[in-house]
């Protein structure tokens, strides 16, 4: 009896082993399709996500599109109002959208060219300011984030912007405005490094502070121009005009002055270090030598190319 009592008592333990192994079995095969059901709702939503992310960014680039030719149109509105508000639309598209700024730098200075682009010599008289319309445009241009790199120069080429005033900070760093009238403007601490300056005329100008390194201003027209802390280092001033210049204590090491007018010109402490002055006039030079920071590198005497 004992032998069947304990063959009964193993066969109900085998019994409930097997009915916990089913239950667990059902219980892994249900957590598994929930599992499933889970990383597939995920996936769905994911989807959904990027989708919806997709047509936001589809539609903020089609008002960005929108809002670009709508300005772009009023640019060539006949009243001056709505092209100034034009100029602003369009710098408020360059902030929201970062791909179209070398292209509206580029509408900007287009605006500008056919504005006030000069067909002559510069008038003698002094002029007056810029429209309100092309000052916006300039000042918009000149506050513009940097320029990518290897950027094509911002074409402002022989432009007439007598007595154009720019709030620092503002930059035209690199900008082509070869022959351009700039006499009066007020440029104070604008940043015009390695820009194109050569013929430009800058009678009066005020330019403190302004950093001109590496620019190229050959031949250009600089009388009276007020330059107190202006930077200058690499610049290419040869046959410049600066009469009546205050140059003192300014950092001119290694910048060709050759066969620039100087008559006039305050040049006491000047660090012409490196300098190329041939070509300048005789006692202009034996002021320099008297008064300026001279050394060895200091080129002196008649220009050889002449």
């Amino acid at each position: 009896m004992e032998l069947v009592e304990r063959a009964r008592e193993q066969r109900g333990q085998r019994r409930h082993q097997w009915i916990n192994s089913l239950v667990l079995l059902a219980g892994v095969v249900l957590g598994g399709g929930s599992l499933l059901a889970t990383a597939q709702t995920l996936r769905t939503g994911q989807a959904e996500l990027r989708t919806s992310r997709d047509n936001v960014r589809a539609l903020q680039e089609g008002q960005v599109t929108e809002r670009y030719a709508q300005a772009v149109e009023q640019l060539g509105s006949g009243r001056r109002e709505v092209r100034a508000a034009a100029v602003y639309a369009l710098e408020r598209v360059a902030k929201d959208s970062p791909r179209d700024r070398l292209a509206i730098r580029d509408v900007l200075a287009v605006f500008v060219r056919e504005h006030v682009r000069l067909k002559h010599a510069p008038l003698p008289r002094f002029p007056d300011a810029p429209d309100t319309d092309v000052a916006a445009a300039m000042a918009v241009v000149a506050r513009r984030p940097a320029d990518p790199y290897g950027a094509p120069r911002m074409d402002l080429h022989r432009i007439g912007v007598p007595v154009l005033r720019l709030t620092s900070p503002a930059s035209l760093a690199g900008a082509d405005l070869a022959g351009s009238d700039l006499r009066g403007a007020h440029l104070d601490h604008v940043e015009l490094r390695g820009a194109n300056l050569e013929l430009a005329e800058l009678p009066g100008a005020e330019l403190p502070g302004a950093d001109l390194r590496g620019a190229d201003l050959r031949g250009a027209d600089l009388t009276g121009v007020q330059l107190p802390g202006v930077l200058l280092a690499g610049a290419d001033l040869s046959d410049t005009v600066l009469t009546e210049v205050k140059l003192s204590g300014v950092d001119l090491r290694g910048v060709n002055l050759r066969g620039a007018d100087l008559r006039g010109a305050e040049l006491d402490g000047a660090d012409l270090r490196g300098a190329n002055l041939r070509g300048v006039q005789p006692t202009v030079q034996t002021r320099i030598r008297k008064s300026a920071k001279v050394d060895g590198t200091t080129r002196f005497g008649p220009d050889p190319s002449s």
